[in-house]
C-alpha cells in the first residue's frame, strides 16, 4: 500500500501527468513545430552556412593564387627568419632576461632590507613633510601602507629562499602565475633556491625609492613596480594583456586601455615575428577589417579636424577584436577570459548596488516630474546609468551560462551570487532600453539552451495579467512609459532622431566623420526648436550610417550577419555544454544591439572596447569548440 502510494508521488509520475495535459500537450507541440521551421527553413539554412561561405573564400581565386606563388614562404619566410634572429638575440631582450634571471634568483632577504628601507625613509619624509610645511589632514592611507610595508619586511627578512621559491611555495602566487598568467611551472623550478645576497643594493635602491615618495605617493611607486612586472608578463604572454585588459576595463581610464591595447598587440607580434604565435583571418576577421578600414576612413574624411582622435581610438580598440580571436585559442583561456570578465562585472555590479542602497545614486538621468518614485539611477564605475546598462546585458548571459555548465557547488553558488548582483545592479540603472535588450537577449538563450523554452513561454504569457501584482509600481511604471512622448527622454530622442535623418540623406555617400567633435556642427543647421544641441543620435545605427555613410551602414549590418551565422553553426553542429557560452555571448550582443535602437551605444569608449572584445570571445569561443586550435608554442 505504501509502495502504491510512493510511486504515485513520485516526481516522474507528477512530471507525466502534468506534460500529457492538453494544455501542457499543445503547447509543445506548437513550439516544437516552430523550432523545426526555424531550424529547417530558410532562416535556418541562411543562418548555419558559415562554414561553407568561409570554405568558398579560402577557395577563391585571390586566396588560390596567393597560396600558389606561396608568397609569405618565398617572399617573407628569409626576412621573418632574419627578424626572428635578430629579436631573440638583441641586446634589450637579452639585458632583461638577465635582469629577470637575478631578480628570481635573489633572496628574499633581499626584498625584506628593500621594503624596509623604503618604509623607513619614506616614513622620514612624511614626518618631514609634517612638521616642516604642516600638513592640515592626517594621510591615513599613507600611514597604514607604511605600517604594512615595514610588517611584511619583517616577513621577508626572515626567510632564507629565493623570489622564485617563494613563489613556487605560495598557493596565491602558484594560481596566479599558472592558472591565471599561464606560466609553466619548469620556469621558476629551474631557478636557484638558495636567496643570493646583494643587500647594500636593496638598502640603497630602497632610500631611492622613500626619497622618491616626497613626490609621489608610496602607493603609486609600489604599482609602478607591479606595473613594470605586468609588462614583462605580457611581453613573454600576450595572451595575458588580453586577460587584463578584459578585467580591468571598467576601472580603467581610456588612454590607458589604448595603451594597453597597443603594448599588447606590439608583443603579440613579436611573437608572430619570432615564429611563436600565426595570423589567422577567415571570413568574419575579413568583415571586421573593412569595417575597421571604414572607421579609419571616417577620421580622415570628415567636417572636422577633431574627428581624427575618437576615430584612432576606436581602430586601438577594434584591434582588441584581432587579440582576442588570434591569441584566445584554448579552452583554458577562454574559462580565463570568461572568468575575468564575470568578476569585474560582479565587483561593478555590487558597487552599483552599494550606491543605490546607500543613496550615492544619481538623480539628473530621469524626469522626476513622470518618476517621482525613483530617487536616482546608478553609474557603478560608469559615467552614466544607460552606460552601465549596456556593460551589464553584454556580460549578464554569461554568468546565467556558466552557472548552468558549472557542475561544482560552491561555484554554483557563486555564479549564482554573480548573476543576482548583476540583474539587481540593472534594475537600478532604471534603462529602459537595456531591461527590453537583456528581455529579448535572454529569450533567444533560452530557446537556445532548451526546446521546451517556447512552451514555457506560451504557459508563462498567462500570467502576464497579473504582474502588476507582483512588481513594483515604479518598474511597472517605467515599463509603462516606452513610447510615451510625455516623457522628456523619449521626446527629446525622436526630435534628434528626426534630424538626423535629414542629415543622413545629405551626408549618405561618406558620412560626416566619426565623433562628437564633426557631429555637432553639422547638427546644429538640422536641429529641430527646442533640441538645438545634442552629443549624438540616440540611435546606433543612425549614428553609423551619419558618421561612416549607408556603406558603413550596410558593411557593419553584414559584419554581424556572417557573426550570427558563425554562431548558429556551431550551436547547429555541437553537443557539448561549451555550446551555451558562444550562445550567451551573441544573446549578449544581441541585447546591447537592441539597445542600441534607443541610444547610440558607442558613445562611452569602454562600451565600444567591450562590444568588440565580447564579439571576438564568440568567435574564439566558436574556434575552440571547433577544435581547430593547435597547442600554443612557448
Amino acid at each position: 500500500m505504501n509502495n502504491t502510494r510512493n510511486g504515485s508521488n513520485s516526481p516522474g509520475k507528477r512530471r507525466n501527468i502534468f506534460s500529457s495535459s492538453i494544455i501542457i500537450s499543445t503547447l509543445g507541440k506548437v513550439s516544437s513545430w516552430i523550432m523545426r521551421k526555424l531550424s529547417g527553413g530558410l532562416v535556418g539554412t541562411a543562418f548555419s552556412s558559415y562554414k561553407r561561405e568561409n570554405n568558398a573564400l579560402s577557395e577563391s581565386a585571390l586566396v588560390t593564387q596567393s597560396k600558389r606563388l606561396d608568397l609569405s614562404g618565398r617572399l617573407f619566410m628569409p626576412a621573418k627568419r632574419a627578424t626572428s634572429r635578430a629579436i631573440e638575440t638583441s641586446a634589450v631582450l637579452g639585458w632583461i632576461r638577465d635582469r629577470l634571471k637575478r631578480m628570481m634568483s635573489a633572496s628574499m632577504k633581499a626584498y625584506g632590507i628593500f621594503t624596509f628601507s623604503f618604509a623607513l625613509y619614506s616614513t622620514l619624509i612624511y614626518l618631514f613633510r609634517v612638521f616642516y610645511f604642516g600638513a592640515e589632514n592626517i594621510d591615513y592611507v599613507m600611514i597604514l601602507s607604511l605600517l604594512m610595508m615595514l610588517v611584511a619586511s619583517v616577513m621577508m627578512i626572515s626567510s632564507r629562499h629565493s623570489l622564485a621559491s617563494a613563489l613556487l611555495s605560495s598557493p596565491a602566487s602558484r594560481f596566479f602565475l599558472f592558472k591565471v598568467v599561464g606560466i609553466r611551472r619548469e620556469v621558476l623550478e629551474g631557478i636557484r633556491r638558495e636567496g643570493e645576497g646583494r643587500f647594500n643594493i636593496a638598502f640603497i635602491c630602497g632610500i631611492i625609492f622613500g626619497v622618491a615618495s616626497f613626490f609621489v605617493h608610496p602607493l603609486i611607486l609600489l604599482c609602478l613596480i607591479g606595473g613594470l612586472v605586468g609588462l614583462y608578463l605580457v611581453l613573454i604572454k600576450p595572451e595575458f594583456g588580453v586577460l587584463a585588459i578584459m578585467c580591468a576595463l571598467p576601472f580603467a581610464p581610456t588612454m590607458v586601455l589604448v595603451a594597453a591595447v597597443l603594448y599588447t598587440a606590439l608583443c603579440y607580434m613579436l611573437k608572430v615575428l619570432c615564429g611563436k604565435r600565426s595570423i589567422k583571418f577567415e571570413l568574419l576577421d575579413v568583415m571586421v577589417a573593412v569595417f575597421f578600414v571604414l572607421m579609419a576612413f571616417g577620421g580622415v574624411v570628415a567636417v572636422s579636424s577633431g574627428s581624427m582622435k575618437p576615430a584612432l581610438v576606436f581602430c586601438a580598440f577594434m584591434l582588441g577584436y584581432f587579440l582576442v580571436v588570434n591569441l584566445i585559442r584554448s579552452r583554458e583561456w577562454v574559462m580565463r577570459c570568461i572568468v575575468g570578465l564575470i568578476s569585474s562585472c560582479t565587483i561593478v555590479s555590487l558597487y552599483g548596488l552599494f550606491q543605490n542602497f546607500f543613496g550615492l545614486s544619481v538623480a539628473t538621468w530621469h524626469d522626476k516630474e513622470m518618476f517621482g518614485d525613483i530617487e536616482g539611477r546608478v553609474v557603478s564605475t560608469f559615467e552614466n546609468p544607460n552606460v552601465l546598462a549596456e556593460y551589464l546585458i553584454m556580460i549578464i548571459p554569461l554568468c546565467v551560462a556558466m552557472f548552468i555548465i558549472t557542475k561544482h557547488p560552491r561555484a554554483k553558488l557563486i555564479l549564482g551570487f554573480a548573476a543576482l548582483a548583476s540583474c539587481g545592479c540593472l534594475v537600478y540603472t532604471w534603462s529602459r532600453g537595456a531591461w527590453l535588450g537583456f528581455i529579448l537577449g535572454m529569450l533567444i538563450f533560452f530557446l537556445m539552451y532548451h526546446r521546451h523554452t517556447l512552451t514555457a513561454l506560451l504557459f508563462g504569457m498567462l500570467g502576464v495579467p497579473f504582474l502588476p501584482f507582483v512588481l513594483p509600481d515604479s518598474i511597472i511604471q517605467r515599463f509603462a512609459s516606452i513610447g510615451d512622448l510625455r516623457d522628456t527622454s523619449t521626446a527629446y530622442r525622436v526630435n534628434i532622431w528626426k534630424a538626423v535623418a535629414k542629415m543622413i540623406s545629405d551626408f549618405w555617400q561618406t558620412g560626416v566623420g566619426v565623433g562628437e567633435a564633426s557631429f555637432k556642427p553639422v547638427y546644429s543647421l538640422y536641429a529641430l526648436s527646442g533640441i538645438e544641441t545634442a552629443p549624438h543620435s540616440h540611435n546606433l545605427y543612425l549614428q553609423i550610417a551619419l558618421e561612416l555613410g549607408v556603406v558603413g551602414l550596410v558593411v557593419f549590418i553584414a559584419m554581424l550577419f556572417v557573426w550570427a551565422q558563425s554562431n548558429f553553426t556551431l550551436h547547429k553542429n555541437e553537443s557539448r555544454p561549451e555550446k551555451l557560452l558562444s550562445a550567451a555571448v551573441f544573446c549578449g550582443i544581441l541585447a546591447v544591439l537592441a539597445q542600441g535602437l534607443t541610444d547610440y551605444i558607442w558613445y562611452n569608449y569602454r562600451v565600444f572596447f567591450m562590444f568588440w572584445l565580447v564579439l571576438g570571445l564568440g568567435s574564439a569561443i566558436r574556434k575552440t569548440l571547433d577544435s581547430t586550435a593547435k597547442t600554443e608554442v612557448f
